[in-house]
C-alpha cells in the first residue's frame, strides 16, 4: 500500500463513492422519465358502397288507321217536279267543288264528291304511333375512406443527457479504480 492513500480517511472515500452512485442513480431516473416524442401512424379504412339500378320501359304501339266516310246524296224532290232537275244540277255542281286533300308526314285526309255514285266520300289515313314511357334507376359506386391517426410514443433521449451519462460512467469507473487501489 502506498503511503499517499493511507493518509485519506476511508470513510470519506466511501461517502464520496456513495454520492457518485446516488448521482448516477438520479441520472438514470432522469433519463427514464425523458419526454417522449410521439410518432403518428395513420390507419385507413376503405369501403365501396354500390347502389344498384333497375329500369322499366313501356312501349305502346298503335297501328296505322285507314278510315272512310260515305254519305249518299239522294235525288232532290221538290213540290214542283219541273224544278227538281234544275235543283239537282245546281246541287251536283256545288258538290263537285267539294274536293280537299291534306297531308302531313304519313298522315293524310281528304273529302270529295263522287259524281258516278252520287255520294260524298271522306277518308283519313293515320300513320302508326308509338308512345314510350321509361323509368330508370342508376348504379352509383361510392368509395368511403376513413382515416384514423394513432399516436405511438417513441422514447427520445436528449444529447445533453447522453453526455451526462458518459461523464457519470467515467466518474464511476475512476472511483471504482481508486477504491480498488485503496483496498488492494
Amino acid at each position: 500500500m502506498n503511503p499517499n492513500y493511507q493518509s485519506e480517511n476511508p470513510l470519506k472515500t466511501f461517502l464520496q463513492t456513495l454520492l457518485v452512485l446516488a448521482f448516477v442513480f438520479m441520472l438514470t431516473l432522469l433519463m427514464n422519465g425523458c419526454a417522449s416524442k410521439p410518432l403518428e401512424k395513420t390507419h385507413t379504412i376503405e369501403r365501396l358502397v354500390t347502389y344498384k339500378a333497375d329500369s322499366l320501359k313501356v312501349t305502346v304501339v298503335n297501328q296505322a288507321v285507314l278510315d272512310s266516310l260515305f254519305i249518299q246524296v239522294s235525288k232532290v224532290k221538290t213540290v214542283k217536279p219541273e224544278c227538281d232537275s234544275i235543283t239537282q244540277i245546281t246541287l251536283d255542281q256545288l258538290l263537285m267543288q267539294l274536293n280537299s286533300k291534306k297531308k302531313s308526314g304519313q298522315n293524310e285526309m281528304g273529302i270529295y264528291y263522287d259524281t258516278i255514285k252520287k255520294m260524298i266520300v271522306g277518308w283519313q289515313k293515320m300513320a302508326q304511333t308509338q308512345n314510350e314511357k321509361s323509368a330508370s334507376n342508376k348504379i352509383t359506386n361510392t368509395v368511403a375512406i376513413e382515416k384514423e391517426k394513432i399516436q405511438m410514443p417513441v422514447k427520445y433521449i436528449p444529447i445533453w443527457i447522453k453526455i451526462l451519462a458518459v461523464l457519470g460512467g467515467v466518474t464511476l469507473g475512476v472511483l471504482v479504480w481508486r477504491v480498488a487501489k485503496v483496498w488492494v
